[in-house]
């Protein structure tokens, strides 16, 4: 997809969102790295029912430093894999307190130094935590933008937030997660896109746009 084209995409869809952010990455920075932690393969709704329930009881990171491992277990159980992840919350509770002093630093290489964390978790906290202009490609961005044509199906993490980040202009950097996010769980959803109505559908290079379309088409008739 050229820039001029992707542009138009992000102007269409910037007037048509604002994201009601999930309560784990709306608050200061370690909440919302340990909320990443939290988040990985699991719903947002599910996400936010354990970090309310982590936080409730361990409200500070000196805290969590103390915290029973077995009783983190249990208090993140709604979320997918709460074991390992119990773990990881607590060493990376330990590491941030014992490396940086307690801060969660603004570096993104020093963030993928932190036990549990991935890009795209340091990629949400630099966008979110930190106002940084930087794109976290999660699930829904990969699809939208591996649809339009702004990736390659094949690319790997690195090489598509490069290119979404050098096609977009600094005006919607900090926007292209809530925008896409959103977008894609209206329209370009990973299974059943609804290209029928999509309102881009005319700049979208995925081949199967037309099918999809087509039979909307023919359900909306029935």
């Amino acid at each position: 997809m050229e820039r001029r084209s992707f542009l138009h995409v992000l102007r269409i869809l910037d007037g048509r969102y604002k994201r009601d952010l999930p309560a784990h990455i709306r608050e200061d920075p370690f909440r919302t790295l340990i909320g990443c932690l939290l988040s990985t393969r699991t719903l947002d709704e599910r996400t936010d029912i354990a970090f309310a329930a982590l936080f409730s009881r361990y409200p500070t990171l000196e805290s969590l430093l103390d915290a029973n491992p077995e009783v983190v277990r249990e208090l993140i159980k709604p979320v997918n894999f709460y074991a390992t992840k119990a773990k990881r919350v607590l060493e990376a509770a330990s590491y941030i307190s014992k490396v940086h002093g307690g801060k969660v630093p603004r570096s993104r290489k020093l963030l993928l130094e932190v036990p549990g964390i991935g890009p795209k978790c340091a990629d949400i906290i630099l966008n979110y935590s930190f106002r940084k202009t930087t794109v976290a490609v999660d699930t829904h961005v990969e699809v939208v933008s591996k649809r339009l044509g702004v990736c390659s199906p094949e690319d790997s993490y690195d090489i598509a937030k490069n290119k979404i980040e050098s096609l977009a202009t600094k005006r919607y950097l900090g926007r292209i997660n809530d925008i896409l996010v959103c977008f894609g769980k209206e329209f370009c959803r990973k299974r059943g896109p609804r290209c029928g109505t999509c309102p881009v559908f005319k700049y979208c290079e995925w081949p199967e746009k037309y099918k999809v379309a087509k039979r909307d088409s023919e359900t909306s008739r029935i």
